[in-house]
This record gives C-alpha cells, structure tokens and sequence, in this order.
C-alpha cells in the first residue's frame, strides 16, 4: 500500500504555518479551498489553501 506525502501548502485546523515574511500563525480552520489564519501579532487572515506564500511549520496531532 503507498501512502500520499501532503503538501506543506495545504493547512488543517491546528497547523503551525509560517509566511515567507517569517511570520508564524495558527491555522484557526481549514476547509477545502480555503482556511483562517491566526497570526502571532493577533490578527486573523482568510486564505487560499495552497498559497505558495506559507507553508506548514508543524501538523497539529491527529486524533
């Protein structure tokens, strides 16, 4: 059986990402086209999965 690697630039609710301005955040919620960012200076972001721009710094724990 293979498994599939997931790409750095899709985000799950709970992931740590970081923008290419070094800027870390939390992925707030993570849907299919789209997920909620929050950054560490406190402002919340609406973002396109796979933006080139961020990528994920650490996948949040699966359940």
């Amino acid at each position: 059986m293979s498994t599939q690697l997931e790409s750095r630039h899709f985000y799950h609710t709970g992931d740590v990402v970081e923008h290419l301005n070094g800027s870390l955040g939390t992925v707030v919620e993570g849907f299919a086209l789209w997920a909620v960012i929050r950054w560490e200076d406190g402002r919340q972001e609406e973002v396109d999965q796979l933006d080139p721009g961020i990528g994920v710094r650490e996948r949040a724990a699966r359940e």
